[in-house]
């Protein structure tokens, strides 16, 4: 077994007394929150985790969308190639989910990342403010 700290064990005793002032974004019950303890380190619970990671990969994701529609503005770029073909396989099949429900104007101009990039945004903005996050 390993030896836990004494300090270790008063933070968590501290951390059992928790009253809602000390509570940076409560959201549920405890579940979802970001907790002070009385030496002032942040202690996350698992889920805050999991949310701070997933709002991680949407940034990483929204980029590479960016970098997709940015590369559909050239006609001639061989798609069938590495890495592009692999930044298509990425990107399409959720922008074709917002093609369906959005047609092209005029078959030309394609308007539908805009409802995806909503879409991402929303999902980071409510996640942020879940895990307390601070940019």
């Amino acid at each position: 077994f390993a030896r836990i700290s004494p300090s270790l064990l008063q933070e968590l005793a501290a951390l059992q007394n928790i009253k809602g002032s000390e509570l940076l974004c409560p959201s549920g019950p405890l579940f979802f929150a970001v907790v002070t303890s009385s030496s002032g380190r942040v202690v996350h619970t698992p889920l805050t985790v999991v949310a701070a990671g997933i709002v991680k990969w949407l940034e990483l994701y929204s980029g590479v969308l960016t970098v997709r529609i940015m590369l559909s503005w050239f006609p001639n770029i061989p798609w069938d190639r590495q890495p592009l073909s692999a930044i298509r396989d990425m990107c399409d099949p959720y922008l074709n989910l917002f093609r369906n429900i959005i047609p092209p104007i005029r078959n030309a101009l394609d308007v539908s990342p805009i409802l995806a990039f909503m879409v991402i945004g929303t999902l980071m903005s409510i996640l942020r403010v879940g895990v307390g996050y601070r940019s």
